[in-house]
């Protein structure tokens, strides 16, 4: 069966860690993992001594940063696919058996990618990965991101034709990398799965809006695309309604984006005939790039945590209790409303995955608005 090479790069992520390394340990697949730490001081030897059993290397101490910890790794563990999974990301149960399948079914393929979940820092639902996109023509990768890295999965053969991962890139590494296989000509496949789980939190790196960040996306558009800075802009007008910092200087942004950078780009864009990358179709039920639902929407979680779910608490508009709710193919009983939340009682579950189905009597859009749980 094929096999995968994972490499996990940490720096004071402890907290974190353990999920990720829980996740592999639910897996069925074969696979050799590389536990690279950059000398961390929250008790990284703690938790890694708890897996053991799963790690083949392991190393602890100052590096040449997490490009240049990803590309040790792979050079320190075997398996015919390489990926690294970052130390606050983790995978479902069964996503390497499922890449492996995909894998062995097209031995032409040299890429594999899949769908991924936005969660809290506490694992639970903010939203889908909104830029993925089934291709036809790969060269769009050229003009955004469509691929989140953690669900991604690449043959050795093409990681080490390309010239491996870039390490002088700290945050479009992953991007430049997928920019650099579609260019060889590398076969991308996608496969319709939620694979991974990606924390979404303010002090991660994506959300930094470092100004290093966007050169290195800038730098991707001018290797790939052209000289005007389209993606840049439009990455740092998303984290600006990310972040929803409301200063003087996002307000300003805002203003010169839509006032400025808009109108210019779609006159630009008739006159040089230029296509942007077009979205179809909804994600499990959710608008792309906000969480109007259509319908029924469903919710996939990964869950490796001790304790169990108890009462799920949804937000939602309109707020009433028109909503059905179940879990994991049991429906429940209708919702109670509490403090301008939905409560939802469940009976508990011992899985370490979940799939929610939420929706609303009637035939308009719903508003989504967060999804946790009491633990017990």
């Amino acid at each position: 069966m094929t096999s995968f090479a994972i490499t996990i790069p940490n720096l004071n992520q402890s907290r974190f860690l353990t999920t990720a390394l829980e996740s592999l340990r639910h897996q069925t697949a074969p696979f050799e993992v590389a536990l690279m730490d950059g000398g961390s001081t929250d008790g990284f030897p703690h938790v890694a001594e708890h897996y053991t059993d799963i790690i083949n290397y392991s190393r602890s101490g100052k590096d040449g940063g997490q490009s240049a910890a990803i590309k040790e790794g792979f050079d320190r563990v075997s398996g015919d696919i390489v990926a690294w999974l970052n130390a606050d990301d983790y995978y479902f149960p069964d996503t390497l058996k499922k890449v492996a399948d995909c894998f062995d079914k097209n031995p032409d393929v040299d890429v594999i990618y899949g769908n991924a979940v936005f969660v809290t820092p506490e694992g639970f639902f903010l939203s889908y990965y909104p830029s993925v996109k089934h291709c036809r023509d790969i060269s769009e990768i050229y003009k955004a991101c469509i691929i989140c890295q953690p669900a991604c999965f690449v043959r050795r053969r093409a990681y080490d034709e390309v010239g491996m991962i870039n390490t002088s890139l700290v945050y479009t590494m992953d991007w430049d990398l997928w920019c650099r296989l579609a260019k060889k000509g590398g076969k991308f496949l996608y496969l319709p799965e939620v694979l991974a789980a990606v924390r979404y939190y303010e002090g991660t790196k994506t959300l930094s809006c470092s100004m290093r960040r966007y050169w290195e996306i800038y730098r991707i558009e001018l290797l790939y695309n052209h000289f005007i800075p389209f993606v840049t802009i439009e990455f740092m007008d998303y984290d600006v309604i990310v972040l929803n910092k409301r200063t003087k200087t996002t307000k300003a942004f805002r203003q010169f984006y839509n006032k400025v950078y808009a109108p210019f780009k779609s006159t630009y864009c008739k006159l040089f005939q230029r296509q942007d990358v077009s979205y179809e179709g909804l994600l499990y039920g959710f608008h792309r790039w906000d969480q109007i639902v259509e319908g029924t929407c469903k919710i996939y979680l990964p869950w490796y945590e001790k304790e169990f779910w108890r009462n799920l608490k949804l937000k939602a508009e309109p707020l009433d209790c028109n909503y059905d709710i179940s879990i994991d193919g049991r429906k429940l009983h209708s919702p109670t409303l509490e403090d301008n939340t939905l409560i939802q009682p469940i009976p508990p579950s011992n899985g370490h995955a979940h799939e929610v189905r939420i929706s609303r009597t009637g035939e308009k859009p719903w508003r989504f608005g967060s999804l946790t749980s009491d633990l017990a």
